[in-house]
This record gives C-alpha cells, sequence and structure tokens, in this order.
C-alpha cells in the first residue's frame, strides 16, 4: 500500500506546485478561455491546466513507478499534445476525433480489449475502440463548470484504486491513484471561481485514462464489465442524452418538413453542434449556482462509483436490474431536467412525422401485420405451443397474412387513422375476432401450432395492440395539447429595470411567458446573477443565446438599448420569429416604428 500512496502524494504535490507556472505560461502563450453565451464563466480565463496534472503524473510515475504499458502511455502523450494544440489552436472536431481514434488503437494494440462475447476478435476491437472514443470525449463534454471534470475523474479514479487494492492489484491501483493525486493537487486552483481551467489538454487525458484503467482492470479480475461501467455512468449519461437530443430535435423536424433520409443526415450533423444543454447547463438554468450544483454532481459520480465498487468482485452482479435502474434514472433525470427535445408526447414533437406517416396506407397495413405476427409469437410462447424457430414464425406469418385480409375485408383501411373513434373501435373489435377464428381454421388447416388458448392470448395481445396504435395520433394530440407550458422570455439588462420587469413577467405580465436568461450591453457583467438568473451573453451575441435558450420572447429592459443596438436587437428577433417587448412602466409590444420616450410607456402596435 505504500507505494501507491507515495506515487498519489508526489503527483497531488507536484500538480499543486506546477499549477501556477503552467497559469503564467498559459497567458503568455494566449491559451484563453474567452466568455460567450454557451460558456458560464465570466472573465478571460486562462486554460491547459492539464499540462500541470500530466507533469504531476510524470514526475510520481518516474519516481513511485507504477506506469501503465507503453502502447497506453503512447496513446496519452498523443492526446496530451492534441489537447495542448486545441488549447492554443482551437483545433477542428475531425482533427481531434482522429486523434482520439489514434490513441484508442494504441491501447487496442496493447491489448486492452471490452472483452465481449462476441466473434470474431476484431468485433471486440472495433467496439473497443469506439468505447474508448466515447469515454473520452465523455469526460471532454463534463468539462463546462469549474472543477467538475477534474472532480468526477478523481472520484472514479479513487473507486477504481479501492476495488484495486481490495482485490490486491497493484498494477491497477498505482496508475489510478497517481492520477487521483494529481487531480487532488489541481482542484484547489479549478474550483469556482477557478483561476485555470483544464483545457483539452486535462479532459482529453482524464476521459482516455477512465475508459483505458477500468478495461484494463476488468481483464485482470479485478472488475466485472458492469463495474466499468458504472465508474463513468454520470458523463456517459450526459453524453447519451446530449447525442440523442441533438439527433431527436433535428432529425423529427426535418423528417415532418421534408424526409426521413434528409432527417437522419442532419440529425447526424446537428450531434457535433455545441450548446449549453447539458446536465451541469440544465442545473445552472434551475437556479443552482455553481457551488452547488458542482457537489450535486460529484454525489451522483461518488454514489455510481461506489455501485461500482459493489459490483466490481460479484459475477452475480444483477445486470438487469442495474440497467432497469438506471433507465428509469435517465427518464426521471430527463422529466426533473425539462429536456423538452426527449419529451415527444408532452412537446408535440413526434405530431408533425406521425401525421405524415398514417397517410400512408402501406405503412399501416405493414404495421399491424408486424403487431399480429409478434402478438401470435407471444401467444405460442406462453401457452408452451412453440415448438420450434421455423413453425413458430410460420404460424406467425400465416396469422398475420390473415389479421391483414380479415381487416381488408371488413374495410378497417377505410377508416383515417387520426379520425379513430368509437365506431371505428367497434369495427376494429369485429376484424380482431375475425382474424382470430380465421387464423384458427387456417393454422388448423395447415398442420401449424395452433389452439383455443393461443388464440384467446392473440385476441388479448392484438385488440389493444392495434386499438393503441390507431389512437396513438389522438393520445398525443391530447397530451401535447394539455402540456402547453410557459414560453421563455430573455430579459435585456440587470440593472434596476430588469429587476422591475423579471417582477412583472412572474406577476403574469405577459401571459405563459418563463424568464430564462438575461442579456447585457457590457461584457463584464456576463455571468453575474439577478434573481436567480444568469447574463448569459452580450446583445452582440443575441442570435446564439435565442437559438440555444429557445426564448419566444425578448424584454428590452435597459434604456440604453437604442439606435444601432436596438435595430440590430430587431432584426435578429424578426429572422429568429421572437416578439420583442419593451419595459418602462409596463411591458408592451414594441415595432420599432415609434420613438422611445423614457418618461411614460412606450406605444404599442
Amino acid at each position: 500500500m505504500t507505494v501507491p500512496l507515495l506515487g498519489a502524494g508526489i503527483a497531488a504535490a507536484i500538480s499543486l506546485a506546477s499549477t501556477p507556472f503552467v497559469r503564467r505560461l498559459a497567458v503568455l502563450g494566449g491559451m484563453t478561455d474567452l466568455p460567450d453565451a454557451r460558456r458560464v464563466h465570466s472573465v478571460p480565463t486562462p486554460r491547459g491546466g492539464g499540462v500541470a496534472v500530466a507533469v504531476g503524473v510524470a514526475v510520481a510515475f518516474a519516481l513511485a513507478g507504477g506506469a501503465p504499458s507503453a502502447p497506453v502511455l503512447a496513446g496519452a502523450l498523443l492526446l496530451l499534445g492534441t489537447g495542448i494544440a486545441d488549447d492554443v489552436l482551437s483545433l477542428a472536431l475531425p482533427a481531434k476525433l482522429s486523434a482520439q481514434v489514434l490513441a484508442a488503437l494504441l491501447a487496442v494494440a496493447g491489448g486492452v480489449r471490452l472483452d465481449l462475447p462476441v466473434t470474431p476478435d476484431a468485433v471486440d476491437a472495433v467496439l473497443t475502440v469506439m468505447w474508448i472514443v466515447f469515454i473520452t470525449n465523455a469526460l471532454n463534454l463534463s468539462d463546462g463548470l469549474d472543477g467538475l471534470a477534474a472532480g468526477i475523474g478523481a472520484i472514479a479514479f479513487l473507486w477504481l484504486a479501492a476495488a484495486a487494492v481490495r482485490a490486491g492489484d497493484l498494477t491497477t491501483a498505482v496508475p489510478a491513484l497517481v492520477m487521483a493525486g494529481a487531480l487532488v493537487g489541481f482542484l484547489p486552483y479549478n474550483i469556482n471561481p477557478a483561476s485555470i481551467f483544464l483545457g483539452d489538454s486535462g479532459s482529453l487525458v482524464i476521459g482516455y485514462a477512465t475508459a483505458v484503467l477500468p478495461l484494463e482492470a476488468t481483464a485482470r479480475g479485478t472488475l466485472t464489465a458492469p463495474a466499468a461501467f458504472l465508474l463513468t455512468a454520470l458523463p456517459m449519461t450526459d453524453t447519451l442524452l446530449t447525442i440523442t437530443r441533438r439527433f431527436v430535435s433535428r432529425w423529427l423536424r426535418t423528417w415532418a418538413e421534408i424526409d426521413f433520409w434528409r432527417g437522419v443526415r442532419e440529425g447526424i450533423r446537428n450531434v457535433g453542434r455545441p450548446d449549453r444543454r447539458h446536465i451541469h447547463h440544465r442545473l445552472i438554468d434551475l437556479g443552482f449556482p455553481q457551488r452547488r450544483a458542482v457537489p450535486i454532481l460529484y454525489t451522483v459520480a461518488a454514489v455510481t462509483g461506489g455501485l461500482a465498487f459493489l459490483a466490481a468482485r460479484s459475477t452475480h452482479w444483477p445486470i438487469d436490474l442495474s440497467a432497469l435502474g438506471l433507465g428509469l434514472a435517465a427518464i426521471g433525470l430527463v422529466q426533473a431536467l425539462g429536456i423538452d427535445e426527449l419529451r415527444l408526447a408532452r412537446s408535440g414533437a413526434a405530431l408533425p412525422v406521425l401525421r405524415r406517416v398514417i397517410d400512408r396506407r402501406g405503412l399501416v397495413i405493414g404495421v399491424d401485420a408486424c403487431l399480429a405476427a409478434a402478438a401470435y409469437t407471444g401467444a405460442l410462447i406462453l401457452t408452451d405451443r412453440a415448438t420450434g424457430v421455423a413453425t413458430t414464425l410460420a404460424a406467425a406469418v400465416a396469422m398475420a397474412g390473415t389479421a391483414v385480409l380479415a381487416f381488408t375485408i371488413l374495410r378497417v383501411y377505410d377508416v383515417a387513422w387520426r379520425a379513430t373513434g368509437l365506431t371505428g373501435l367497434g369495427l376494429l373489435l369485429r376484424a380482431c375476432a375475425a382474424a382470430t377464428v380465421g387464423g384458427y381454421v387456417i393454422l388448423r388447416l395447415v398442420g401449424l401450432p395452433v389452439g383455443g388458448g393461443p388464440g384467446l392470448v392473440f385476441f388479448a395481445f392484438i385488440l389493444p395492440a392495434a386499438a393503441a396504435m390507431r389512437l396513438s395520433y389522438l393520445l398525443l394530440a391530447q397530451a401535447a395539447e394539455s402540456a402547453v407550458g410557459p414560453e421563455r422570455a430573455l430579459v435585456c439588462g440587470s440593472a434596476s429595470g430588469a429587476r422591475r420587469a423579471l417582477a412583472r413577467l412572474r406577476r403574469r405580465g405577459l401571459r405563459n411567458v418563463q424568464p430564462v436568461g438575461l442579456v447585457e450591453l457590457r461584457p463584464r457583467w456576463q455571468g453575474r446573477r439577478l434573481g436567480r438568473l444568469s447574463v448569459l451573453g452580450t446583445l452582440d451575441g443575441l442570435d446564439d443565446i435565442l437559438r440555444q435558450t429557445g426564448a419566444r420572447h425578448f424584454v428590452i429592459a435597459d434604456p440604453a438599448v437604442r439606435g444601432d443596438a436596438l435595430r440590430w436587437a430587431r432584426a435578429v428577433c424578426r429572422h429568429r420569429g421572437v416578439h420583442v417587448h419593451r419595459y418602462v412602466e409596463k411591458l408592451v409590444p414594441f415595432d420599432g416604428r415609434v420613438a422611445i420616450r423614457l418618461e411614460r410607456p412606450a406605444v404599442g402596435r
């Protein structure tokens, strides 16, 4: 135990001592992160703190030993160089992604594997590369609040080291503790208000280490696969939600307006476009200051890391229950954080797509056939009548054909899907009964598995499934209509006028309008807070702020917004379809065709 603790102590001391020098070099070298609408910090801050972490790790390995394999070290050095270049030059996404793939290939060449039960081995190697790149990016994307990525990384490495020490695996414990020590030494400079950021030179290397070291521990029997996944559950969940919402929001919109495949292409392109909608950003938007939001996320990372420690030695860990629990947690997260892009039923995002789909009779017939086949397969399995894959499949296909024929003869497809009512449901009841009886007769004649029990179960399955499919449009439309929430609003100003405007908005000065952020003329105000709202940026970045927040109203509460600034704001809002309002003594619509009189309310249209 002495050697791992020695390495951790050396790494922490060197990282703590070298960070001020790295910060000074970052300022001299132009490695500065400037505030904008997507970032939370309000003043220019040097980045490149990952160099100090790397120095601490290198010295600890040199003095205490315990360095990982040469291919893994080579991959880490490659990402360190790529991160430094990005901190200085802001590399394009393809360049950074290529470096991550090459680093993952180096790790795989050194024997790192997911060890999934797949053949051939090349498939496992490809999946391992994808996993390493995914986790590397997940930690990189989590670097959005002061101390967040460094803290999450340190927590993951500490739990990994604890599991390795318990198993007597010093080969894993030493590098894990060294990484944790270096991050702990860096954190005093990185917690809010941060005087230096990790930058990509730090977040890429931390992500790479949290992907590779658990896999090496899994190969030695120190961890089980679920434990390795749980160590990175928080950044992994954030990244999956980010990819899903970016893809789904653009895909559904483009599919509804143009076509399916164009929507897929636009959705894939949108995945790589940064925004301000990560989990940590949503906590800030909900009113949590950084000093509260970061400890909340630390707690989540500590809990999932503790679960990884408990599952590290268990070969019978209930994977199904774990997956169910994480899935329910993700659903709860979507609801709690108000991620509208993934609340398809309540937001009505799927309605335009469903409206296009239901007008295609051939597609409706295909869905009915699939439902009937699945219903009869389930009926055979539940009643122990399934006698083999081939005969079960043949019986399911025959029943599906019979169901479509019965629906056609009884003119079920003549009833418009979106107008289904009690009459249509009565017709569907008769059609399902006819399909059940007709299918029983046909299957009996051709000698395929059939019986009274499977027939009754089939009828119990197909009727609610077909009815739910036909009622889905009406149910979604009703859910979207009942869930119409307040429209978002931005307030321009953060002084007394903005304070009064916020009070008026919260007293329903405009119906169904909810303020979500502030815009200022002065860059130095960015990041400040007023009435639980943050200053998201300046008027120059209004277009990006409107796009990222989805605001539908822009309330001008700063009397300095006049002349060119006012015309610019109105032009941007007109382009985005955003309503403009002015606050003097009350909120009024403002179209710019009348003079601004500060001594009395402006005249509306």
